[in-house]
């Protein structure tokens, strides 16, 4: 009776190969100019903040939103799930966008 165990099999086992070419470029030179980096970082804390404050205004806001518009309190979480399934989706197609320019 043929054995039906994989790690019996004859099939063609392919081996990954090494790279043979060695790097020829400068392992810093990915790295951001030491003078640039708290320019990014400021950047970067300076983003994360808004996207923070940008969530708090919604959570204050709640409450007028729901007497504005006669929202139970089911219905109204469907408010912070809108809002945050738009930002979801901007953020990702200003993220694709960015890697095409």
């Amino acid at each position: 009776m043929p054995s039906t165990d994989p790690r019996t099999s004859t099939s063609t086992i392919r081996r990954a190969t090494p790279a043979t070419a060695a790097a020829t470029t400068d392992p810093h030179a990915a790295e951001a100019p030491h003078g640039r980096r708290p320019t990014l970082l400021a950047l970067l804390v300076s983003a994360q903040f808004v996207v923070m404050l940008d969530t708090s205004i919604v959570n204050v806001a709640l409450p007028s939103i729901q007497g504005d518009l006669a929202l139970g309190t089911a219905a109204l979480t469907w408010v912070v799930n809108a809002y945050v399934l738009t930002f979801g989706g901007l953020l990702l197609l200003s993220g694709r966008a960015t890697d095409l320019v």
